[in-house]
């Protein structure tokens, strides 16, 4: 059967991906006879084409100017800039208050962090090379994460970019000359997979960085920095790829960026555009978004000094350039074109050549009309395409190759033998013929050839980004993808055996973060960019465990923990358990099937969900254009991997004119009060939200950004009317705050706006959380682009926020937090650096549950009914709860219910069928309620209208 991921449901995954290894404290002891599933075995693409598409246009959404619909040229440099000042001027208030002899009375206390890792995975990695003084050395580099080092072959690393610098890194490479191998460079801006297509909108480039002690400390080149950052006016803003000439005796560096290549021959002090575009030259005054650009570019140096160089004919104004082809070069300054393209769009083209013969050189090209591989022979001039036996599916054994629009893309040759060549893009296909057939072509990394087997290729990763071999001995192999970096030390066997390197390596990229809720839980759980949801426990080794995979999303659990709640891309969620045997004892796809029927407002990528923080099995979930609320999710069976619609009704009050629901929050001391807000900027309250006689008030206020995006809403846990709004979007004010139940509300950005109309550099503001405490205080926590921040004296816009970890956390990015009120644990999402953890003491802890002594159940309603009865119940403490439906003979109708029933007030609901899912024959029907031994009956009328 020929294996095709694509078409295969991504809901599979689930199989594949939950292992678990952490002691979960407060599950039940497992008995003898405790149920184990075995999980589904379909499996799935992480990452699919249109998930690139879809993941970039939610980034957009969330990021981008709601005035102009654009994410502001270089913000990153500008937010680091602004970062930086705003760590000098408290770093002098902290020598000002010491003078003045009252730091200790009045200085906040900022928290102590720690990474929590996870140490055993790694985000996406474009940059690895090894030193060439000591192959022990490698050093690696996440597109978000950094520049890290191992001196001892990848078993532990250490980060080298400080945590103010720009971690954004694209490429590395080495000065290789006697003498000078202590330099290295690195280049930034990931212009495809980062961000949106447009070339005006990704925003992560800040030039070439270089290092003159091994990669132990970075410094920008200034000649590649911007010089007026508010225009897209660089192309070293997007740096493709960097190659140094061994043979000069000056420092000559040629690089790939956008619009062309450039060469250096002092260090990178001066530059001069030597093909393509001459974007260097125009000078800072010119907006390069208004000048046609070649978009993709590529450099690379075979081993007898030949340059090779490719610029793609696709540009940003989508015009096709006159200049587009493959280039070579014997001094980096003249250049001769080899290969014209014509007849298709050509986007990005990646080369190789083997250390064997450097005369035989391999060009990938992506183009409009599916991939070309090209075999040149430098000495004879010999060109011969050999596209043809790429993977195309028509091997039933083999998957078509796939780069994902240029996403993922690389072509390498094997050092000690011109024929055996590698290609990258999903996977990783290896030809020991130079893909002269199809015959000698074997699939061996990114997924699993097996369709039996796990959703990767054993140890590896999808998505290929590069690969290096070991200089002692080629047929050890490092490869570099979307999951960090593993190492094979045979790369021709069949199968090939990897280990992965991502021993504190830690590049991963979190979107969303949640603390198990449970105190006798030890972990917390998030979901990552391409790496599922992981699972980090406190106190060990910061070893991650996956729980599921795709872009994860949104997680949950209860107050009481025993279910915990996962997601990935487009709102599918899943409720899982797990024994002490760590094995998957059930799990269940709950999201609604209704949900998200109207495109226009659709549900986003990553999508909100809340449990409601009193009834672990009550869940509200944004569908888009309206709420949808379960009122039992325990009644939803284990096992499915469809969306359902047991227990989930649509609550039509909460419709919305425009845009999608984008956050929403319940309250916690004070019950039965929702919040949620817009992508279009609207603010809503709910009242009664446990109930059909909900309320639902618009509270947006004429403060507020219009069109702004609602990324978060904290509720005040000890008072439910004061709450904080955040809209995440660049250029607009960012954080509101109420105290009375959102009638009126008040900008408290204060010191992280650069201008009081939100314009400037300010950061993105991602998430809040507030902490009373039992002093008290109230602290508030801010997740920013540029780092996390907090306070415990709001005054309006005058708000004085600091950074908290200023020399751990730094400016990565935080998207999310998260923290317990059982003990003040709390933990942060960085994107590109994991989790950090820290804690905060005196929390004013959860209420008491008021819960009874016994299994109390209040009359069913209504009663008689047509549609669906609820029976609401109150127990004293969490445990299983079984419900069965009898007619009046007394025979068994329907096990309406069999699965947790939680400390205090619950419900389970009956629509008046039975087992076979048909209605019943109206009449009178028992529906018994069973816990720890006690049984209680209620006698129902069902009726039909």
């Amino acid at each position: 059967m020929k294996v095709n991921k694509k078409s295969i449901s991504f809901l599979g995954l689930i199989g594949l991906s939950v292992i678990v290894a952490v002691v979960f404290i407060s599950t039940p002891e497992p008995k003898n006879n405790e149920t184990v599933v075995d999980p589904p075995k379909a499996r799935s693409e992480f990452f699919s084409r249109e998930n690139v598409q879809q993941r970039s246009e939610y980034i957009h959404q969330m990021l981008a100017n709601p005035s102009t619909d654009e994410i502001p040229i270089n913000i990153r440099e500008l937010e680091n800039q602004f970062a930086q000042e705003l760590a000098f001027k408290a770093n002098l208030n902290r020598l000002r208050m010491r003078a003045a002899g009252t730091d200790s009375k009045n200085a906040p206390s900022l928290l102590t962090w720690s990474s929590l890792g996870p140490n055993n995975v790694g985000g996406r990695t474009r940059a690895v090379a090894i030193d060439v003084q000591n192959e022990n050395i490698i050093l690696a580099a996440g597109v978000s994460g950094g520049v890290w080092r191992s001196s001892n072959g990848g078993q532990s690393w250490t980060k080298t970019t400080k945590s103010d610098q720009l971690h954004s890194v694209t490429c590395i490479v080495q000065d290789t000359r006697p003498g000078k191998e202590n330099v290295w460079y690195y280049g930034t801006g990931e212009l495809v997979g980062n961000s949106t297509r447009s070339p005006g909108a990704p925003f992560r480039g800040d030039g070439i960085y270089k290092s003159t002690d091994g990669g132990l400390n970075w410094l920008p080149l200034p000649s590649t920095q911007v010089n007026n950052p508010e225009k897209f006016n660089s192309p070293f803003m997007y740096v493709w790829d960097i190659t140094i000439n061994p043979n000069s005796v000056n420092d000559e560096i040629i690089a790939a960026i956008y619009g062309g290549i450039v060469r250096s021959t002092d260090g990178g002090q001066t530059w001069a555009t030597v093909l393509g575009n001459s974007l260097y030259e125009i000078g800072n005054n010119v907006d390069l978004n208004n000048v046609t650009a070649i978009f993709y570019t590529e450099v690379y140096r075979a081993n007898n000094g030949v340059f090779y160089a490719t610029l793609s004919n696709a540009t940003n104004a989508n015009t096709l350039s006159s200049v587009a082809g493959i280039y070579k070069s014997i001094d980096g300054v003249n250049w001769t074109r080899i290969i014209t393209y014509t007849n298709r769009v050509y986007r990005r083209t990646e080369i190789g050549a083997s250390l064997s013969n450097a005369n035989i050189v391999y060009f990938l090209s992506d183009t409009s009309e599916g991939h070309r591989l090209i075999r040149y022979n430098n000495s004879t001039g010999a060109i011969d395409d050999r596209s043809v036996n790429l993977p195309d599916g028509t091997d039933e054994e083999i998957e078509s190759f796939d780069s994902q629009n240029s996403y993922d893309l690389f072509v390498r040759v094997h050092p000690a033998d011109e024929n055996i060549v590698f290609v990258g893009g999903t996977n990783i296909y290896r030809s020991t013929d130079g893909f002269a057939t199809k015959e000698n072509v074997q699939w061996i990394g990114g997924y699993n050839p097996d369709e039996e087997g796990d959703n990767n290729y054993p140890n590896h990763h999808p998505d290929q980004h590069d690969l290096i071999f070991l200089p002692s001995n080629p047929n050890v192999m490092i490869s570099a993808n979307d999951g960090g970096l593993f190492k094979t030390n045979n790369n021709l066997a069949s199968p090939v055996v990897y280990e992965s390197l991502n021993n504190g390596y830690i590049t991963t990229q979190y979107y969303t973060v949640n603390m198990s809720q449970s105190p006798a839980d030890n972990f917390a759980f998030g979901g990552l960019q391409d790496n599922g949801t992981i699972l980090s426990a406190f106190g060990g080794n910061n070893n991650g465990i996956n729980l599921i995979g795709g872009d994860g999303g949104f997680t949950a659990s209860t107050r009481f923990g025993l279910n915990y709640y996962t997601s990935f891309q487009n709102g599918q969620v899943y409720r899982l358990t797990l024994n002490r045997n760590f094995a998957l004892s059930s799990f269940a796809r709950v999201d609604p099937s209704g949900a998200g029927a109207d495109p226009s407002q659709p549900i986003l990528f990553i999508n909100p969900y809340v449990l409601d923080h009193n009834n672990g099995n009550r869940m509200f979930f944004a569908g888009g254009d309206f709420l949808w609320r379960n009122r039992n999710l325990s009644q939803i069976p284990s096992g499915l991997q469809t969306k359902t619609d047991v227990n989930w009704e649509r609550l039509e009050r909460t419709e919305i004119a425009s845009g999608s629901i984008s956050a929403l929050e319940t309250s916690s001391d004070q019950e039965n009060i929702l919040y949620y807000g817009t992508s279009a900027g609207q603010v809503f309250r709910m009242d009664f939200a446990h109930s059909d006689g909900y309320a639902v008030t618009e509270i947006t206020s004429d403060i507020l950004p219009s069109g702004g995006y609602v990324n978060s809403i904290a509720v005040n846990p000890t008072n439910a009317d004061e709450i904080v709004v955040v809209f995440s979007n660049y250029q607009i004010k960012s954080v509101f705050r109420s105290t009375d139940g959102g009638v009126t509300f008040e900008g408290i950005s204060g010191n992280l706006e650069e201008d009081p109309t939100g314009m400037g550099a300010g950061p993105s503001v991602r998430w809040v959380e507030i902490v009373p405490k039992t002093d008290g205080v109230t602290e508030y926590y801010l997740a920013t682009s540029v780092g996390l921040f907090s306070t415990t004296a709001l005054n309006g816009e005058n708000t004085i926020w600091l950074q908290e970890g200023e020399q751990s956390i730094g400016n990565v990015p935080v998207n999310m937090l998260d923290y317990r009120r059982s003990d003040g644990k709390i933990v942060i999402a960085t994107h590109g650096n994991g989790l950090y953890q820290s804690q905060i003491q005196g929390v004013v802890p959860e209420p008491v549950i008021p819960s009874g002594s016994g299994l109390v159940v209040q009359n069913a309603f209504p009663n008689p009914f047509t549609d669906n009865i609820a029976i609401s119940y109150t127990l004293p403490e969490t445990d299983a709860v079984r419900a069965r439906v009898y007619n009046s003979n007394g025979k068994l109708v329907k096990t309406i219910a069999l699965g947790l029933g939680f400390q205090g007030e619950n419900e389970i609901f009956w629509n008046g069928t039975d087992v076979s899912n048909s209605p019943v024959p109206p009449g009178v029907y028992i529906i018994r309620l069973e816990y720890r031994g006690e049984i209680k009956a209620q006698k129902v009328i069902y009726t039909r209208e």
